[in-house]
């Protein structure tokens, strides 16, 4: 007899958003019925048996659902790990390989089938870095990242310590922890730009850059003036010793709901940067193309510095 199933019986039998063919096949519903629910739309194929009730809405979303349904194929016996903890946690990725999802096993390591693009590495154990329910240490995760791009550390570092997730010391210790393993060496030597100032990855990136070409700086430097509610305002960094201000340019404080919300926006902006130049200042702003073209960043920072030194002569 064949199996009469909507929507909601799959709702029913998933759990956090996804389920397993077996599961499924355990309420009646069999392979036909469930190849009839993914043309449909009503379930989407996550990896070997395992769907979701919802599509995924994003790369990072797949690699969030994927991970959540190897977790329970795996049941407690593994914990996500390196990129997969991240996203998990909620940090932001940068330079992430969202095609493979990372576990770690925790405990006794069971006979389990092994599924494609799925890598499950050895326990790492460390009495400061106890793994969290689903995941490693924030901290742990963290590091593991920057093995393979430190780009990707920082970016997720920062995010961690300004959440308070993490600490400079839980830092240093996965750095520890993950002793001998390929790529530490990068990442130790990047464990020390951890900054909680960065306030998010397009000012981590830019950071990241400005020390690569040499410039010594400082984040959320006040440059004297004050904002509407009377505050003094930011910027996000000083190059050291100099009036040039360096300003990462996301877009983001020009998201708007209407054109006109937006041109208050721009004038607000404008504004602000008119009453720092007041006082003597360069600005420079960096865009999210512009952070992986560090000679883009130098040439502006140059020819702000040229301006900041004639005027100062």
């Amino acid at each position: 007899m064949r199996s009469t199933m909507g929507v909601m019986d799959l709702a029913l039998i998933a759990r956090d958003g996804v389920f397993a063919a077996a599961k499924a096949r355990a309420f009646g519903i069999d392979s036909s019925s469930l190849r009839r629910a993914v043309a449909a739309g009503q379930a989407f194929p996550l990896c070997r048996g395992w769907y979701s009730t919802r599509a995924p809405t994003t790369p990072r979303d797949h690699h969030l659902l994927r991970t959540t349904a190897l977790l329970q194929e795996y049941g407690g016996h593994v914990v996500a790990s390196h990129g997969s903890a991240v996203i998990r946690l909620g940090l932001p990725d940068v330079a992430l390989d969202l095609g493979t999802v990372q576990l770690m096993w925790r405990g006794d390591k069971p006979d389990f089938r092994s599924y494609s693009r799925v890598h499950v590495h050895e326990e790492v154990a460390n009495p400061r870095l106890t793994a969290w329910v689903t995941t490693v240490h924030p901290a742990l995760a963290v590091v593991q990242v920057g093995l393979r791009d430190v780009r990707s550390m920082l970016v997720a570092g920062d995010a961690a310590l300004r959440l308070r997730m993490v600490d400079a010391g839980q830092l240093t210790a996965a750095v520890d922890a993950l002793r001998g393993q390929r790529g530490l060496t990068r990442a130790r030597a990047a464990a020390g730009w951890f900054d909680a100032r960065h306030q998010s990855p397009g000012e981590t990136l830019t950071a990241f850059v400005l020390r690569g070409l040499g410039y010594s700086f400082t984040p959320q430097f006040e440059p004297g003036t004050q904002g509407k509610n009377g505050g003094p305002e930011q910027t996000d960094f000083v190059i050291d010793g100099t009036r040039v201000l360096v300003e990462f340019d996301g877009r983001s404080k020009y998201s708007a709901a209407s054109e006109d919300d937006a041109q208050r926006l721009l004038f607000a902006e404008k504004r602000r940067e008119d009453r720092i130049r007041d006082l003597g200042y360069e600005m420079v702003r960096v865009t999210w193309a512009e952070v992986h073209q560090p000679e883009r960043v130098r040439a502006k920072v140059e020819k702000a510095l040229t301006r900041w030194r004639s005027r100062a002569v």
